[in-house]
């Protein structure tokens, strides 16, 4: 009878550790998946895959031209004119303009350091640091050599010399989660 008019008052916590932690510690365990056979597996976070990819470009002048060609073909498809491929003069003419651009761009840019992860990218360079969400991207073209990230304000080249396969299978997956229809 004692106990129903004075009830007993709870113990406090005694882990000093802040909220935060606990929260924490509740997110990064294990949570059930469904497989095929029905049965529960636990999917843990995997840190390989979550690891930020890093690396530093370095462009050379060919493959900045290939790479503006099969872009030039995927606007002007986009545009309603059927071109298959480029002509010797066009791609002369697009040496002889590109190539004086691309050093310039070179010489006031630099080498890129790239940082990439689920949500986007940075670059730094000569200038300040750009950070890009994968979902602010305009569109993301996949080519032979490169992927172009295009922007509002132009488009940034992401060689695939500068990735490991695993690292590609990655990116891959980052941009399918945003960009799903977008490619070349």
């Amino acid at each position: 009878m004692g106990r129903m008019l004075f009830p007993r008052h709870p113990k406090p916590v005694v882990d000093p550790r802040p909220v935060a932690t606990h929260s924490i510690r509740q997110e990064a365990q294990a949570l059930p998946s469904l497989t095929l056979n029905g049965a529960f597996e636990p999917k843990l976070a995997d840190p390989v895959l979550d690891a930020p990819i890093r690396f530093t470009a370095r462009y050379r002048m060919r493959e900045y031209l290939q790479l503006v060609q099969a872009h030039l073909l995927v606007v002007l498809r986009e545009r309603g004119k059927p071109i298959d491929r480029i002509g010797p003069g066009s791609r002369v003419m697009l040496a002889l303009v590109l190539g004086p651009m691309f050093l310039y761009k070179k010489w006031r840019v630099g080498d890129c350091r790239f940082e990439l992860t689920a949500d986007g990218l940075t670059r730094s360079s000569k200038g300040r640091p750009l950070t890009l969400a994968w979902c602010d991207a305009t569109a993301i073209h996949r080519y032979g050599s490169a992927y172009l990230v295009a922007t509002e304000r132009g488009a940034m080249p992401l060689p695939h010399r500068c990735f490991s396969d695993a690292e590609r299978a990655r990116l891959e997956r980052w941009i399918e989660a945003t960009h799903p229809s977008t490619s070349a």
